[in-house]
């Protein structure tokens, strides 16, 4: 691993304090915001002037401003939101400070990715391989596809399985739920599978459409926005409200897309469908609501290419189901912009900026 030695004297940007300077590990000064599993951090490790370590357990360290940035009692430096915070260590033989800049945190991912059968799925993984971010699935995560059947994981292990350290799931009506939930450990939430999370400003909702709605999942879903009024928020699920798709519109989600539509919610990611599909802001009876929720369906993660049927959904504004690819957001404090990252040798895209309401 890089470590940079940083201070005022090879203008760096630090801040020593007297006999002391900080070494940085990666040499990162700017970080992107992340949850407790995900986003950049930053290894701080204090020295005395004659290069001499200072044990970690030894030091206290201190945050201007943890709202933006943590650090640890082992000087790990963690973004939580945009800004600025200058990160201290103090010894009883030096001290030290670095000014840290914390960035807007960036989603990205797709649905229906892990099959045995190709390698459309590691073309999409490749993507991610180049990309910061926390990882998002829409469901549907390993097909199990090979003969015999492989167990659960390892068609998906040796592609996007290599971000799992970075992925927050969402279970698709493909996956194994029993093998979804070992797989995934803690992140997958079993056995209930749906959770939420902050991610800069962001309130983000991941829900379980894998299985049958119930009265107890929409009436978390409705209690959990209530306790987290956050001006921008957006879900993750798998089966979407609307879609042009081959398996079409599901009404067996209409609860669900009517309790974001109450909570104000932005943005709904899904799979299923193996396709590309934007809608525009929209209310639950497809009425044109600048209030409304954005779907935008990213089933592209590798698995197959589904087809686009004519007539289009209401408000349907892009479609694509050639192209394989991951959709990337940048979550501002009170808007969001979208590309949708093709993989090499295509050329579709999508590209834009909303506003959070």
């Amino acid at each position: 691993m890089l470590v940079l030695a940083l201070g005022l004297a090879c203008g760096s940007g630090t801040e020593p304090g007297p006999g002391g300077r900080l070494l940085l590990s990666p040499p990162w000064r700017s970080i992107e915001a992340g949850d407790s599993i995900t986003g950049d951090s930053v290894r701080l490790t204090l020295v005395t002037d004659s290069g001499v370590v200072v044990p970690a357990d030894s030091v206290t360290w201190s945050s201007s401003n943890t709202a933006v940035a943590t650090v640890s009692a082992t000087g790990l430096v963690l973004g939580r939101r945009a800004g600025a915070a200058t990160i201290q260590g103090v010894g009883a033989n030096a001290s030290a400070s670095v000014r840290i800049t914390v960035t807007d945190p960036v989603l990205i991912g797709a649905g229906d990715m892990g099959t045995c059968l190709s390698t459309n799925d590691e073309a999409t993984a490749r993507l991610l391989d180049s990309a910061s971010g926390t990882v998002f699935t829409a469901g549907d995560n390993d097909y199990v596809d090979a003969t015999p059947p492989p167990a659960y994981g390892v068609c998906f292990d040796s592609t996007w399985g290599r971000h799992k350290w970075r992925i927050r799931p969402a279970a698709g009506d493909d996956d194994s739920l029993s093998g979804y939930f070992s797989y995934f450990g803690a992140a997958a939430h079993g056995p209930k599978g749906y959770y939420s999370y902050d991610l800069g400003t962001w309130h983000v909702v991941v829900l379980n459409t894998a299985v049958p709605v119930d009265s107890t999942q929409i009436q978390w879903l409705r209690a959990d926005l209530a306790a987290h009024p956050k001006l921008c928020a957006l879900a993750i699920s798998h089966r979407p409200r609307f879609s042009s798709g081959n398996s079409g519109s599901s009404t067996g989600q209409r609860a669900f897309f009517q309790a974001l539509y109450d909570g104000g919610v932005e943005l709904v990611l899904d799979g299923n469908d193996h396709d590309y599909e934007r809608f525009a802001a929209q209310a639950p009876d497809q009425t044109p609501d600048p209030h409304g929720v954005v779907e935008i369906v990213v089933g592209t993660g590798g698995k197959s290419h589904g087809r686009i049927n004519l007539p289009l959904e209401a408000n349907s504004v892009v479609q694509n189901a050639d192209t394989y690819g991951v959709l990337r957001l940048v979550l501002h404090a009170a808007s969001y912009d979208w590309r949708f990252i093709p993989v090499a040798g295509r050329t579709f895209t999508d590209v834009g900026t909303g506003t959070c309401h």
